[in-house]
């Protein structure tokens, strides 16, 4: 038997409470890549202007407990669920967690752009570049 949609790809958004800099942000993705790359799921976390924008994407239970695990960490409030749906397949396989601005915060619209390329236009209305 063939298995239909077997991910979920779940964007949210959410407020920085600490401004979303980038010290606050590697340490996220510190943690974010290391669990995330043992439980399979990737995605993409964009912050910009005192707020999150994050793609999960992978399998279901998994991409529920990276959620649950957001939900009560401190460092993001007013969580809201954009886009919560299972898909066939993945548009970041290959990241346990591409993070945004990074360390060239010069260049962060740029690479989103260059990241966001091959995506599905209905992931990249959520993603603000400018």
């Amino acid at each position: 038997m063939i298995q239909v949609n077997p991910y979920q790809r779940l964007i949210y958004t959410s407020r920085a409470v600490d401004g979303g800099d980038g010290d606050h942000l590697q340490a996220i993705l510190t943690v974010s890549r290391r669990n995330n790359g043992m439980d399979g799921v990737s995605g993409v976390l964009w912050a910009k202007d005192g707020r999150y924008t994050q793609l999960l994407e992978g399998p279901a239970d998994s991409v529920a407990q990276a959620f649950a695990r957001i939900r009560i960490d401190p460092r993001h409030s007013d969580i809201a669920v954009l886009d919560d749906r299972m898909v066939d397949a993945r548009q970041f396989g290959e990241w346990a967690m591409a993070g945004l601005p990074g360390d060239r915060p010069d260049m962060a619209s740029e690479r989103l752009r260059a990241l966001l390329r091959n995506a599905d236009a209905e992931i990249r209305r959520y993603f603000s570049v400018d």
